[in-house]
């Protein structure tokens, strides 16, 4: 059996030797990138006659049959390479492909950081795979390098006026571009700040030296040429808050000064009247809950030492529906109106006579206004403001009338107003009936005492 292998491994190996006698000999094509090191190139295809035949190695290496008889034509290709062109013969054992990096355009826009617009005139200057170039940048605020492809290189930018920006770049295997912001060597920022918050402060309006530069951003920042070692006359105003005043120093070491505002106190009035127009004394007023005091006679409080923001202001009164509302202060001097509505509560007036029998049909007024009359139950519904003195009368014919004066609250806890009713006798016709009874009374008994002396009499004559 293993005579039989040694034997089969024979065969094979003079059939590869006759096969590569047949087809012409191996070539091996090595490829490399043209720089001051040998780099080899993997992954670089390689054409025969327009036909690709094979890429090449990690190692740079391809190995390819020799033709029998004539040369063909190569072609090597690699994005970032230029391609390479050439030729194998019969007689070719080895073939050595340098590739030449290929070049690209590096694309440079300079803008100032804070207006964001180009910036001409620039100094820019490149170095790296190429000896330094300098380009100054043109209108649009660009410069353009040419450059190699998978190129290692660093930008410097220079203006006057202008801090100097260096940055590392990479070029690829296509045309490139990048952007670079330049500071001015002057730029200050200022930072506008609440006071008592922290948070930055948008819209307010910054003068230097009396000359009003700008207001502050979203961010709360206002971006000023101010040259160093210099001392300032900053004012800061805004909406709602206190002037500010004050001499700043900008050192060489210093990029931005914050300056914190605090709110002016502010001074209101919250005036509070009823439904009827009239002013409501005594009304507590709670300011986010906390109580400031209570109006006097003319229905007003003053509120001092108020900030510029958002409150929710309460108004209670006993005698009143409690109100809220949420007031934005920013004037000084506001007045702040608020009317109350009277507290109503549903009653009940029942008219009974006895011990408790129900009179229908009573007249109620209240406050010399009528309401109604009783129903069959003996009972008419009001609705009676709360912590008020009323007159209610009631009246029906046959009964006499019935006056009563009362205050009602929530507290008293009663929602019938029970009324008794008695009836009205009319004296003068009783007084007349009387005497009537008394006259018949006394003609019968003269007209009987007439009638029994008569017969008496008679009978005496016999």
């Amino acid at each position: 059996m293993q005579r039989y292998g040694v034997t089969l491994f024979i065969a094979i190996f003079m059939l590869l030797i006759m096969t590569v006698t047949s087809c012409g000999a191996v070539v091996i094509i090595q490829v490399i990138e043209k720089d001051d090191f040998i780099a080899p190139v993997q992954g670089a295809l390689v054409y025969s006659n327009g036909t690709p035949i094979g890429k090449t190695d990690e190692e740079g290496l391809l190995q390819v049959l020799s033709p029998a008889s004539d040369s063909v034509p190569l072609r090597v290709e690699k994005s970032g390479y230029d391609t390479w062109e050439g030729s194998i013969g019969p007689k070719t054992d080895e073939l050595l492909v340098e590739l030449q990096k290929g070049e690209l355009s590096l694309s440079v826009h300079l803008y100032d950081a804070d207006t964001m617009d180009p910036l001409a005139g620039v100094n820019v200057t490149l170095e790296g795979e190429v000896a330094p170039t300098s380009v100054v940048s043109d209108q649009n605020g660009t410069a353009v390098f040419p450059v190699q492809a998978k190129g290692s290189y660093q930008i410097r930018a220079e203006a006057e006026q202008y801090q100097p920006v260096s940055m590392e770049v990479e070029a690829g295997f296509a045309d490139k571009e990048v952007q670079v912001m330049l500071f001015r060597g002057d730029r200050f920022s200022l930072v506008i700040k609440d006071g008592e918050s922290g948070e930055t402060l948008q819209g307010a309006r910054v003068f230097v030296e009396g000359i009003e530069r700008g207001t502050s951003d979203s961010r709360g920042i206002l971006n000023l040429p101010m040259p160093r070692d210099k001392v300032y006359l900053i004012r800061v105003v805004m909406d709602g808050y206190q002037e500010y005043n004050g001499h700043q120093i900008v050192r060489s070491d210093t990029a931005f000064l914050t300056i914190s505002l605090v709110k002016a106190p502010f001074t209101v009035f919250v005036s509070v009247s009823n439904e009827d127009a009239e002013p409501v004394n005594g009304a507590l007023v709670l300011v986010n809950s906390t109580p400031m005091g209570r109006t006097g006679r003319n229905g007003r409080l003053v509120l001092m030492n108020l900030t510029a923001g958002l409150y929710q202001v309460d108004i209670q009164h006993p005698d009143y529906i409690p109100t809220q509302h949420m007031i934005t202060v920013a004037t000084q001097g506001e007045d702040i109106t608020t009317e109350l509505m009277y507290r109503q509560e549903n009653r009940t007036i029942k008219t009974v006579e006895g011990p408790g029998s129900p009179v229908t049909g009573v007249s109620i007024s209240v406050n010399s206004q009528e309401e109604g009359s009783t129903g069959e139950s003996g009972t008419l519904a009001v609705t009676l403001r709360m912590n008020q003195n009323y007159t209610i009368t009631a009246e029906k014919d046959g009964y006499r009338p019935v006056v009563i004066e009362q205050m009602f609250s929530s507290a008293d806890g009663a929602s019938v107003i029970t009324i008794p009713m008695e009836q009205e006798y009319n004296w003068l016709f009783l007084g007349a009936a009387g005497i009537g009874i008394i006259v018949i009374v006394l003609g019968i008994l003269l007209f009987w005492r007439r009638t029994h002396i008569s017969s008496h009499g008679k009978g005496g004559g016999l």
